[in-house]
């Protein structure tokens, strides 16, 4: 604080060597040194409960680092007792994670669901795609939810399972697989077989593209 005091102690001296500005005028300009100084400390975060951070960088917002780690806004904010307007300095850590291994992807809370192996999941992949498509089929679920059977995309819980399949776009014809909610795109089977139905009505990989 040793160069806002200096500041301070400067404006005092200029403004008592001037008997045209009055008290009030005084009291306005320090508050405006003050406002200053609050608004340049970095936000606050709880260094113990936080598990992973993020470096600020030129042109960041609090918006921009929630999209970039597919977070909620709210949930950047929260973890960091931060407002939208709450200025975000260069070089500022941004907690993005209280617990280690966060992705951009996240996973219900289930603990009776049943636990699948990338091997296994790799298996059903081939099973429900043909021979000619299974191999691009398999890269495109790395990719989407890294195998993955549980991972729902952020923000607003849009895509569903191995393949990230959005349910709202797709649920007129996807009861025709016996799929008749989006959790049922969480079943490994499932949504390998709708990703391959939705493969033969685009002719293509365009979903996907």
């Amino acid at each position: 604080m040793g160069r806002p005091a200096k500041a301070l102690s400067g404006l005092n001296r200029t403004v008592g060597s001037n008997p045209t500005l009055s008290a009030t005028i005084r009291t306005l300009i320090a508050a405006s040194v003050l406002s200053a100084i609050l608004i340049a400390v970095p936000t606050a975060t709880n260094a113990a409960t936080c598990a992973t951070s993020y470096a600020a960088k030129p042109g960041d917002s609090w918006w921009s680092i929630a999209q970039r780690h597919g977070l909620p806004l709210k949930r950047v904010l929260t973890l960091n007792n931060a407002k939208t307007n709450t200025t975000i300095l260069i070089g500022d850590d941004v907690c993005i994670a209280k617990q280690a291994g966060n992705t951009n992807k996240k996973t219900p809370k289930d603990a009776n669901r049943i636990k699948y192996s990338p091997a296994e999941v790799t298996q059903i992949i081939r099973e429900e795609w043909p021979d000619e498509l299974e191999e691009r089929a398999i890269q495109i679920a790395i990719r989407e939810s890294k195998l993955n059977p549980y991972a729902v995309g952020v923000p607003n819980n849009c895509c569903y399972g191995l393949f990230q399949i959005y349910y709202r776009w797709h649920k007129t014809w996807l009861p025709n697989l016996g799929i008749a909610s989006a959790e049922q795109l969480l079943d490994p089977r499932l949504n390998a077989k709708a990703a391959y139905r939705m493969y033969q009505r685009n002719n293509g990989w365009g979903p996907w593209e």
